[in-house]
C-alpha cells in the first residue's frame, strides 16, 4: 500500500478489502502492520510459518506478525547493524 502513487481512504480501504478477499489478513504500510480479523481459521501461527519469518530479509516475504517480532528482536540486539536499539510495538 505503501507504494500506491496516491494513499487516501477509499484506495487504502481498496487495498485491504481485495486482500482481505484473498484471506491475505496482514498488510504492510511502511513500517506499519495491519491485521484485519479473517472471521475464520487460518494457517498462519504453525512452528513452520514461525520459522520462515525467524531470519528473513525485509519485503521477501508476504507480511505478517512474526516479521515483525523478528525485525524487533534482531534490532534490539543489534544484529541489524550500529549496535542495539530500543524497540517498541503497538498492538
Amino acid at each position: 500500500l505503501a507504494s500506491l502513487p496516491e494513499l487516501d481512504e477509499a484506495s487504502l480501504l481498496d487495498g485491504l478489502r481485495e486482500r482481505f478477499l484473498r484471506q491475505q489478513v496482514y498488510t504492510a504500510v511502511g513500517d506499519i502492520l495491519i491485521a484485519m480479523n479473517p472471521f475464520q481459521p487460518l494457517p498462519l501461527y504453525g512452528s513452520e510459518v514461525s520459522e520462515r519469518y525467524r531470519h528473513h530479509q525485509t519485503g521477501s516475504l508476504s507480511p505478517h506478525i512474526f516479521g515483525v517480532a523478528s525485525r524487533a528482536y534482531h534490532a534490539m540486539l543489534g544484529h541489524r547493524g550500529g549496535g542495539p536499539q530500543s524497540q517498541c510495538i503497538v498492538i
